[in-house]
């Protein structure tokens, strides 16, 4: 009885651990390497509501960081103040030498379709290095209706792991759709987790 009573006892230790693992706030604050990217927005139906792609962002770990488990984790995608976009723990799958994680959903009619993080050494002086893609659809950039360029803050929070930056969007001369990622940018708020 005291074995039986000590196992479980194991067992919500082990699974209270895996929970708060999966919805930690992050502790380990790295960065994100911003790189140009092109996206669309409605201007005559869903005003401000934009769909992006981004390709080959870096996300560097913060040196004391334990690591990331995209595959056990929680992972969001944060754009401004309000989105959080939010790929459930056990929907990313890994590569079989676990340096590469994918996650695809392409009927989400809002949030995030596909994610793709790829593990790269060269250059990285022993700092735990990705390359970081993803598409992002009916997010909320409503502040390029009549202003532009925005300064954004972004992160992707992968457990109690993140990478931020502010990231400039662009709507060339107010005109048409088309919107682009220009380049990082300083002029951003802090996130409310580094407070």
């Amino acid at each position: 009885m005291r074995l039986r009573a000590t196992l479980l006892a194991a067992v919500i230790v082990l699974l209270a651990g895996r929970s708060w693992a999966q919805n930690a706030t992050p502790i380990f604050h790295g960065a994100l390497g911003i790189r140009p990217a092109v996206g669309t927005i409605g201007l005559k139906k869903n005003v401000g509501i934009a769909n992006i792609k981004i390709k080959g962002w870096n996300l560097v770990l913060y040196p004391t960081s334990n690591g990331i488990s995209p595959t056990t984790e929680q992972i969001i995608v944060a754009v401004g103040d309000s989105e959080r976009l939010v790929i459930q723990a056990g929907s990313v799958k890994a590569s079989r030498n676990g340096k590469r994680f994918t996650f695809s959903d392409p009927k989400t009619p809002r949030g995030v379709r596909s994610l793709k993080i790829v593990q790269y050494t060269r250059g990285c002086l022993g700092l735990a290095c990705y390359k970081v893609s993803f598409s992002l659809v009916q997010i909320d950039l409503s502040t390029l209706v009549l202003e532009s360029p925005v300064c954004t803050p972004m992160a992707i929070i992968i457990g109690d792991d993140d990478g931020f930056s502010g990231v400039q969007f662009a709507r060339p001369g107010l005109v048409g759709p088309k919107i682009r990622v220009q380049s990082k940018c300083d002029d951003v708020n802090n996130w409310p987790w580094l407070s």
